[in-house]
C-alpha cells in the first residue's frame, strides 16, 4: 500500500468519477436502510454496523412481503413477488456481509454480565445447547468426515465445513425469516420443488459467504496484511468473549454453530476489515473540508404515503403503540408505514392522492412566504428531524432514495425544490449553506454516514469482481445433508 496516500486520495483513486454533484448528480438506484434486516446498527469492537441495506438494485425478495423502507430508501413499487425457486437473492451487504464473523461477535455486543451466569440466555441463532444437533454432513445419505470437504472457492479461498455451517445457519435465522425463509419452509416442500428451492437458496448463500472476502481481496490487492498488533487484537477480543461467557464459553459457541477454530479465522478476517475500512474512511478532523467539496447540507417537510389515514388497531399493537395521538410526527412514521403496507391497492392509491394534497398545500404556503422551518417542525415526519433539525449531509453517492437525491442534489444554497415524489411519500426539499459549527457538533454521525457510504461504493466494486465456484459436494448438497 502506497503509504504517501491519505485516505481521500484512495477514495478519489478508487471512485474515478467522483465530480462535483451539481454538475453530474448520478441516478443509480440504490435500495439502502430498513431493507434487509430491521434497521437496528449491531456495532460490533470493530465498528461494523448491521446495514439492512441492499446495494445491488437487481435483488428480488425470495418469499413473504415487500421490504418496508424508510423515507431516503429505495423501494422499487413496481416489483413483483416473484417464484423464487426460479430467482436468486443476492444478500450484496457489503458492510455486514464482508465480515463474516460469526452472530457469536454480534451477539457479545448484546449480552452484559446479568446474562453469563444464564446457559439459557439468548442466543443469536439458538435459544439453548441442548437444541443445537451436532456438527455433521452427508453424501448420498451417509455421514462423511467433514476435515477435508471444500463446498465453495472464492478469491482463492477454500471453504470448509465449519465456515460453510456457520454461514449457513447465520443466512437462514438471520436474514431468511425476512423472506420467509425457516426450516419448515423446507420441512413443508417435497420432491422436485424442495430440490429447487434449496439449491436457490444455496445460491444465495454462496453469495452470502461470497461477501465475507470483499475486505479480504480489496486488502490482498493493496497491500494490507495482518500483522502481530492484528494477531494481538485477535486475541484480546477472543478473550473477551471467554471472559464474558465464563462457563458457557463451550455452550455459546454450539449455540452460535461455531467452532474454536473457526472463532480465530472470523476474528482474523475482523481485524482485517477494520484495516481496511479505516484506510478508505475519512477522519473526522477532515471530515469538514470533504463535506464543502463534496456534500450538501439540506432540510426537509416529508409527507409519508397513507399520513391522512386512520392506524388501524392491529398497527398499533403490533407496535406497542398506547397513545398514537400524542406522538410526534416523527415517531409516528413507522406505524404510518406499516398501516399503509396492510391497505388493498385501492385504498393505497386513495391514501397517496390525500397525502400528496397534504403536501401540495403545505407548499403552496411555502411559495406565499410562510417560513420553512416553522412549517416543517409542525409538519414533517421526516424520522431525523428530531435529532438533525437543521437537517443532513448528502452527496451523489448516497444511498438514498433515487427521486429524493436526483431532488436534492439539483439545489442551490437556500434553494426549495417543488413536492418530490419518492418510493414512500412526498418531500419539500431545503438546501441550506454548510453550518460547521452543526456539522462539527454532529461530526459522528456525519463522518460515519459518508463513510458507509464512500466505503461501501469501493467494497461493491470489489464485491462484483470476486469469483464464486461451486464444487461438486456444494452443488450436489441437499436439504438434511448438514446438521
Amino acid at each position: 500500500m502506497d503509504e504517501n496516500k491519505n485516505q481521500e486520495e484512495i477514495l478519489s483513486d478508487e471512485f474515478q468519477s467522483d465530480e462535483n454533484p451539481v454538475d453530474d448528480v448520478q441516478s443509480d438506484e440504490i435500495i439502502s436502510d430498513d431493507t434487509v434486516v430491521n434497521n437496528d446498527e449491531l456495532d460490533t469492537d470493530s465498528e461494523f454496523s448491521e446495514y439492512e441495506s441492499e446495494t445491488d438494485n437487481t435483488y428480488t425478495p425470495i418469499l413473504g412481503e415487500d421490504a418496508e423502507t424508510d423515507y431516503l430508501t429505495e423501494s422499487d413499487s413496481s416489483t413483483k413477488k416473484s417464484d423464487w425457486t426460479t430467482k436468486i437473492l443476492i444478500p450484496v451487504i457489503v458492510v455486514l456481509a464482508a465480515v463474516i464473523v460469526a452472530l457469536v461477535i454480534l451477539q457479545l455486543n448484546k449480552t452484559n454480565a446479568n446474562t453469563t451466569s444464564n446457559s439459557n440466555s439468548n442466543s443469536a441463532l439458538a435459544s439453548s445447547s441442548a437444541e443445537v444437533p451436532e456438527p455433521s454432513f452427508k453424501i448420498d445419505g451417509k455421514k462423511v468426515d467433514t476435515d477435508d470437504l471444500v463446498f465453495l472457492k472464492i478469491d482463492g479461498n477454500e471453504i470448509g465445513f465449519d465456515e460453510l455451517r456457520n454461514c449457513y445457519y447465520q443466512f437462514l435465522y438471520g436474514y431468511g425469516q425476512y423472506y420467509g425463509i425457516s426450516e419448515d419452509t423446507f420441512k413443508s416442500a417435497s420432491g422436485d420443488d424442495l430440490k429447487n428451492m434449496f439449491n436457490s437458496f444455496k445460491d444465495s448463500l454462496a453469495e452470502y459467504i461470497k461477501g465475507g472476502y470483499v475486505h479480504a481481496s480489496y486488502a490482498k490487492k493493496h497491500g494490507i496484511t495482518f500483522d502481530k498488533d492484528d494477531e494481538k487484537a485477535v486475541k484480546e477480543r477472543i478473550q473477551s468473549i471467554k471472559d464474558e461467557q465464563g462457563k458457557n464459553y463451550k455452550s455459546f459457541l454450539k449455540e452460535n454453530y461455531m467452532t474454536e477454530t473457526y472463532l480465530n479465522t472470523a476474528m482474523k478476517n475482523n481485524v482485517l476489515a477494520d484495516k481496511v475500512e479505516k484506510t478508505l474512511s475519512i477522519p473526522q478532523k477532515d471530515f469538514y473540508k470533504t463535506a464543502q467539496k463534496e456534500l450538501y447540507q439540506v432540510k426537509q417537510i416529508f409527507i409519508p404515503f397513507g399520513s391522512e389515514e386512520k392506524i388501524s388497531d392491529e398497527v398499533l399493537s403490533s407496535n406497542s403503540i398506547k397513545d398514537y395521538d400524542k406522538l410526534s410526527n416523527p415517531k409516528k412514521a413507522e406505524a404510518i408505514f406499516s398501516n399503509y403496507d396492510a391497505l388493498s391497492d385501492s385504498k393505497k392509491n386513495q391514501a397517496k392522492k390525500a397525502s400528496k394534497k397534504v403536501a401540495e398545500n403545505i407548499y403552496q404556503k411555502l411559495k406565499s412566504g410562510a417560513d420553512f422551518d416553522t412549517l416543517m417542525k409542525n409538519n414533517t415526519y421526516d424520522s431525523l428531524y428530531e435529532s438533525y433539525p437543521k437537517g443532513v449531509l448528502v452527496g451523489k453517492d448516497y444511498e438514498y432514495d433515487e427521486a429524493y437525491l436526483k431532488a436534492a442534489l439539483k439545489l442551490k444554497e437556500n434553494e426549495m425544490s417543488e413536492v418530490i415524489e419518492s418510493s414512500s411519500g412526498y418531500h419539500i426539499i431545503m438546501r441550506v449553506p454548510l453550518n460547521k459549527e452543526y456539522i462539527n457538533k454532529n461530526i459522528e454521525y456525519f463522518a460515519q454516514t459518508y463513510n458507509d457510504n464512500a466505503v461501501n461504493k469501493v467494497l461493491y466494486k470489489v464485491y462484483e469482481n470476486i469469483k464464486v465456484e461451486q464444487t461438486d459436494v456444494y452443488k450436489n448438497f441437499q436439504y438434511g445433508d448438514l446438521t
